[in-house]
């Protein structure tokens, strides 16, 4: 069977469009996947930095709703340089209840870990009720004590005399004094 020219021509028209065709498929594939490729870790980039922004972003707007809470727990605790106002509050403590107060010593230390802490006496003079008053206010003092020793002792009696207008002077008994001597150790003193 003779073949025509123009089958020929044809035949190779087609063909040379089919590989045309199947190299412009090939280069499109091909530009696509690396187009898809370079989109994908751009895209995973984006994800990564927005993830961190949005990481950031949440733990900014934590801190600020959680800095009233931290202002009061960084209030909890005093530095070397506050200590004098720390002991200040405590002898205030002392007018509030009604007793006499005096701290008796004040030391600073550290624990075997390195955890510091000042340890302080004090020594009390009042009326049994008014010594319930000032531990009660120790105990709720802003900190953290930890209570070594407590020695609550009475006192002698003091007489009191008075003079009720009459020539002889009336012998008045008044509430007997206690005396409490209290070892203690403020657990959030701070190093500066």
């Amino acid at each position: 069977m003779k073949t025509s020219k123009k089958t020929l021509i044809l035949l190779a028209t087609a063909v040379v469009f089919a590989l045309a065709a199947s190299g412009l498929y090939a280069f499109l594939f091909v530009t696509i996947k690396n187009k898809t490729e370079a989109t994908s870790t751009l895209v995973e980039k984006i994800d990564e930095i927005s993830g961190k922004e949005s990481r950031l972003a949440s733990s900014v707007s934590l801190l600020k709703r959680e800095n009233a809470d931290i202002e009061k727990v960084s209030a909890l605790f005093f530095k070397e340089n506050e200590v004098v106002n720390f002991t200040k509050n405590i002898e205030e403590l002392g007018a509030q209840s009604g007793t006499v107060l005096t701290i008796e010593s004040l030391e600073r230390g550290s624990t075997e870990k390195a955890t510091p802490f000042l340890s302080f006496r004090i020594k009390v003079i009042g009326e049994f009720s008014d010594i319930a008053r000032l531990l009660m206010l120790l105990e709720n003092f802003p900190g953290k004590f930890e209570w070594k020793t407590v020695r609550l002792v009475r006192d002698t009696e003091p007489v009191a005399l008075v003079h009720t207008g009459s020539k002889v002077p009336k012998v008045v008994a008044p509430l007997p004094l206690w005396r409490v001597e209290v070892f203690l150790v403020a657990l959030n003193f701070v190093n500066q």
